[in-house]
């Protein structure tokens, strides 16, 4: 890997947005940093996503599994496609419906390659359609036990400086390689349990009790339109955010800092079904409902993966942790 351009492996996760993949494509090839290689895993789209790539793009690498992986095994098969380069020396996750200015790589594997323990960075991530408007600095978990994204919505502001973080927002995001490869899990680095939603809120977690930074990289932007996908169904959206909190706060968390949160917890979800019936969407509320019940069914599922992390809540600082969760940073 070389010491001034590490390779950089794009990781993009297609599912019938053909419209939005030249936009997306364009902002990785006009990148400052050149020593890049693209990987698009189509989910099995019906639309013409695959035959636009191979027609406009043809130096990337299509992976077509035959059938809708999700977002987390998508995101899994083509990071192990990338690993194969040993050359590749940090991944980046981009969503479709989001694009780089053309210096985030370089400002970001600069950075980067000075924090040996560093497992995620991401820069300021924009409102695509208002670049006053931030979209995420970074994520992380509230004492409610809710998956946040910080200073959604706020107005931009100078930026004073790279910062620690809870966790970063997998819209646009670098990984360093060698945190994947530090994983208690094999070479799998997303949750496929999960299938989808809170996958990046699942990782911020387990990131930082591994021990492991993560980083907000000023003045390097990206530009998220957001709910692209799961803006078409936003009920269902709302059902496997539920279902997979359950498990991600099962998963990762040790017993004190659990029952420390359950109270915030159960009341954060009774203030949210309030909130949907109040303003006529019971529906919606149900589904809050289902979600959080068969989130606590499928626990055993990850009865396993919690016992592997287990060894890391022993060196934990539960203090510093529980002080990251007021604001995640």
């Amino acid at each position: 890997m070389s010491e001034t351009r590490p390779k950089v492996a794009y990781i993009i996760i297609g599912y019938n947005n053909e419209d939005l993949l030249a936009e997306c494509f364009d902002s990785i090839l006009s990148q400052t940093h050149q020593n890049n290689w693209i990987l698009f895993i189509d989910n099995m789209s019906s639309d013409n996503s695959v035959k636009f790539v191979k027609e406009h793009y043809p130096e990337t690498t299509i992976i077509e599994p035959g059938k809708n992986t999700g977002f987390a095994k998508g995101n899994n098969i083509g990071i192990a496609r990338a690993l194969e380069d040993e050359q590749v020396g940090y991944i980046v996750l981009l969503n479709t419906d989001a694009r780089l200015d053309k210096n985030w790589t370089e400002k970001i594997t600069t950075f980067a390659k000075k924090k040996p323990k560093g497992a995620f960075f991401q820069g300021t991530t924009l409102d695509y359609y208002d670049h006053e408007v931030i979209d995420s600095t970074h994520i992380f978990v509230s004492h409610n036990g809710q998956g946040t994204q910080g200073n959604w919505r706020y107005y931009v502001t100078d930026e004073k400086g790279p910062k620690k973080i809870f966790g970063v927002n997998a819209a646009a995001c670098m990984i360093s390689r060698k945190f994947i490869e530090a994983q208690p899990f094999g070479a799998k680095l997303f949750d496929e349990t999960l299938f989808m939603y809170l996958e990046d809120i699942d990782l911020a977690v387990r990131s930082t009790m591994m021990g492991w930074d993560n980083y907000l990289v000023p003045r390097a932007q990206a530009y998220h339109m957001g709910s692209v996908s799961s803006g078409k169904n936003p009920d269902f959206s709302l059902y496997m955010t539920f279902r997979n909190n359950s498990a991600i706060l099962f998963k990762n968390f040790p017993l004190i800092m659990l029952t420390k949160m359950l109270p915030n917890i159960v009341r954060g979800d009774i203030d949210t079904i309030r909130t949907l019936r109040r303003i006529g969407k019971k529906g919606a509320s149900y589904k809050v409902v289902k979600g959080r019940f068969v989130g606590i069914l499928r626990l055993p599922l990850f009865l396993q993966k919690r016992l592997k992390l287990r060894k890391y809540y022993r060196s934990m600082n539960k203090n510093y942790v529980w002080q990251l969760m007021r604001k995640g940073y």
